[in-house]
């Protein structure tokens, strides 16, 4: 076996080792520290606040909810809370009961267009897109995807 050889299969075996370290780190409970609701159970993760920070007083955030959370009633609890380091308000929500991942994916959008409508006034949209349609390859459904499923999974 050549060096190259050698320096390969070395560099393949430690990075296989590292993701195994890293994927049992993932599953490590530290007492005060939590864990990434990826990690729990699907029920259990289903049921954790879900918090954005808002560039605003935590008095003016509590005064109204904004439309997007309060369009969502009494299926959810909503607390605010100062921010940590006085960075404003943490407007957190979080449905009663168990939610379905269709539900959670709405609050989690939710929560992004009220810190939008709270910090801006309004919610930026990228659809319609003002240059047209992408073009059909690879790249561009991949990329419609990712922003067909955005709204509820997270901004691109």
């Amino acid at each position: 076996m050549d060096l190259n050889q050698l320096i390969g299969r070395a560099t393949g075996l430690a990075g296989g080792a590292g993701a195994a370290l890293l994927k049992q780190l993932q599953h490590v409970r530290v007492p005060g520290a939590g864990q990434a609701s990826a990690t729990d159970d699907p029920e259990r993760a289903a049921q954790r606040w879900r918090a954005v920070t808002v560039l605003r007083d935590p008095a003016e955030v509590s005064a109204s909810l904004p439309a997007p959370l309060a369009a969502l009633g009494d299926r959810v609890e909503v607390r605010v809370t100062p921010a940590p380091g006085d960075r404003g308000a943490e407007l957190a929500a979080r449905y009663r009961g168990t939610p379905t991942e269709q539900q959670v994916g709405d609050l989690r959008a939710a929560l992004r267009e009220s810190k939008a409508l709270l910090e801006v006034g309004e919610v930026l949209r990228m659809e319609p897109q003002p240059h047209g349609r992408r073009a059909a390859t690879p790249q561009g459904a991949a990329l419609e995807g990712a922003a067909a499923a955005a709204p509820r999974e997270g901004v691109l």
